[in-house]
């Protein structure tokens, strides 16, 4: 995770993970992973993830999804079913941030 949060930061790009999850899980999620370079924010009430689009078909959850947005708050690119590991949609982050 480190090389590529580094790679978005060289391309100018800033990373903030939001989920449903409480505080408490992401305190312990970040301790998992040793520390955790960029901001977790909660969304347990899904707002965002309502203004998104994102929400879960069971309403309780969002999708793992990924938007990059410009400094004027334009949408440059959006991944609503993002899936780690997949190569080309990776790829799709680090062309929309022109680092590639």
């Amino acid at each position: 995770m480190k090389g590529e949060y580094d790679t978005i930061r060289e391309a100018g790009g800033e990373v903030v993970a939001v989920s449903a999850d409480s505080l408490e899980a992401h305190e312990r999620f970040a301790q998992a992973m040793g520390g955790c370079p960029f901001p977790l924010v909660c969304d347990e009430d899904l707002e965002a993830a309502r203004l998104f689009g994102v929400v879960g078909e069971d309403g309780r959850r969002s999708h793992r999804a990924v938007f990059v947005i410009d400094q004027g708050g334009a949408l440059l690119h959006h991944i609503t079913w993002y899936q780690p590991g997949n190569i080309g949609q990776f790829m799709e982050i680090f062309q929309a941030l022109g680092a590639v």
